[in-house]
């Protein structure tokens, strides 16, 4: 029998050392997450190879310089304190078990996540992937939440996500519906709230989203049906309103049709207070009013507010293809009005594609490719010197739009240059007339007055220039000069001090000083 092998004190220890650590780590105790930091001296207090031992405790403690023999053996709540008091180690990125432990290393547990932690860091901005697996009713749940606290681009966020889910259930359709309409995108919100009603036709709730979705948008009549079979979300008030639109929007048309643009312009503001903000085809009826009452710079801008996302074929989903037509057609004359030829060109053919037995639709398609013309041709004549041609070819186009800003002020240019100066002056007010922001115009009409010796107009012309582009040199100078010239007029002292943006003097023979 073979004698037994003496193990000395030390190995002893550190075996019974070894063996506490693991099935200290097995327990079911809480563990501190962190990890101590090797130290490099550590291996000079290593015991022999024939026992190697790694727990980071062992190494704590015999980095100290303590003896086994002076002093006894630490418990397991000393041994953690000294772990805990020494330098965090990195966390080692390896595959542990369940528990947490790979051998007798301890890795910090992964953190768990609740749908709270979810909704407030991974969705606080529209476009956000949330890659949680959970369940639709959740995503909707959470998305509710962040459409109560006016976060509605995180709600839809979660609304789109629980339709990816689950793509039948009509009541993600419904909130996504509400979660646009509050992002104002109603057209979307139209589609959606559609989708709603094709998985369920007796959804009341979508019944009322989408009538009032299409009352904002003016479609009065389609409102009033769905408000029918809202049940109980529909109130008095809801059918007061529509029925309120219905009227206006037929005393839009009986004005239109008699041309009394200032009623159509007043019945519109009503249509608009009543409830239909959003509707293009109210907008475009504005429009055209301001356009024949001769306020370009006011259709302009009221055309642009109401069909901001203008999709055709969203837009002849919604509307039909005669009202989207009309649109184009009014869309054309805007552009024209506005010197954008080629989008008015481009408007006017689709509008003719769309309706074309419409006679006032292929009228303005006419016009638009005469003005185009017209500005085309006069522009290379005017380029090649040859003023009087120029001239001719723009009153060519005038004829075919008797009030288009940009032609009038081309010819002005053309009249100056003939030395017709009062002409130029006419044509440069007319223009005014339609776009009193229009600089080329005003520049033009300052320096006519010039030519003929009306400084007092040149100087009010020349002015308001400056305060629209104080650091414009060139009307400086021009001001300047016109300032000598109508003193000298007046008999009064020559020398002076120019526009308030800078400090002038002209000498007697009106050079910049």
């Amino acid at each position: 029998m073979a004698k037994p092998k003496n193990i000395s004190y030390t190995q002893r220890l550190g075996c019974e050392s070894l063996l506490g650590c693991i099935f200290e780590s097995w327990s079911p105790r809480k563990r501190k997450p962190s990890l101590p930091e090797k130290d490099h001296k550590a291996k000079d207090y290593l015991p022999a190879k024939s026992t190697t031992i790694t727990n980071p405790k062992i190494l704590a403690r015999k980095s100290t310089g303590s003896s086994p023999q002076s002093k006894p053996r630490k418990s397991s709540d000393s041994a953690r304190k000294s772990v805990s008091s020494a330098s965090p180690r990195p966390e080692i990125s390896k595959t542990f078990s369940p528990n947490g432990v790979m051998g007798n290393i301890i890795v910090r547990p992964q953190p768990t996540v609740n749908s709270t932690d979810v909704a407030q860091t991974n969705s606080r901005w529209e476009g956000k992937t949330v890659n949680y697996r959970l369940g639709p009713e959740d995503l909707k749940r959470m998305g509710n939440e962040e459409y109560s606290r006016g976060r509605f681009g995180e709600a839809l966020v979660f609304y789109e996500r629980a339709i990816l889910a689950d793509p039948k259930t009509p009541t993600y359709w419904s909130n996504k519906s509400a979660a646009l309409i509050s992002l104002g995108r109603l057209l979307e919100a139209y589609n959606a709230c559609e989708e709603a009603l094709r998985l369920n036709p007796n959804y009341e709730r979508a019944h009322q989203r989408l009538a009032s979705l299409q009352l904002r948008l003016g479609e009065a009549e389609k409102a009033l049906c769905h408000y029918n079979q809202a049940g109980k979300y529909t109130e008095t008030k809801h059918i007061e309103q529509v029925e309120d639109v219905i009227k206006c929007l037929r005393r839009c048309d009986e004005a239109r049709r008699s041309k009394q643009w200032n009623l159509v312009l007043k019945e519109t503001c009503f249509v608009i207070s009543y409830g239909a903000d959003s509707s293009p085809r109210v907008h475009a009826l504005q429009t055209e009013a301001l356009l024949h009452l001769q306020r370009q710079e006011e259709a302009y801008d009221v055309y642009q507010k109401g069909t901001q996302r203008f999709d055709i074929d969203c837009y002849i989903k919604i509307f039909g293809l005669s009202i989207t037509s009309y649109l184009l057609m009014v869309g054309a004359q805007v552009y024209i009005a506005a010197g954008r030829f080629e989008d008015a060109l481009t408007a006017s053919r689709q509008a003719a594609r769309l309706d074309p037995g419409n006679e006032e639709v292929n009228s303005v398609a006419t016009k638009a490719r005469a003005v185009a013309e017209a500005r085309l041709s006069g522009n290379l004549l005017f380029n090649a010197s040859k003023f009087e041609a120029a001239c001719v070819v723009y009153t060519e186009g005038l004829e075919q739009d008797p009030t288009n800003a940009l032609l009038l002020c081309n010819r002005a240019a053309s009249r100056f240059k003939l030395g017709m100066y009062e002409k130029a002056i006419e044509d440069s007010t007319l223009a005014l007339n339609l776009q009193p922001s229009y600089r080329k115009a005003r520049r033009r009409r300052a320096d006519s007055y010039a030519k003929l010796g009306k400084w007092q107009q040149a100087i009010q012309d020349y002015e308001f220039l400056m305060m629209e582009t104080p650091g414009d040199e060139d009307t400086r100078r021009a001001l300047a000069v016109a300032n000598v010239r109508f003193r000298k007029q007046m008999g009064g002292n020559v020398r002076f001090k120019g526009f308030s943006s800078g400090l002038v003097v002209v000498n007697e023979m009106g050079v910049l000083g």
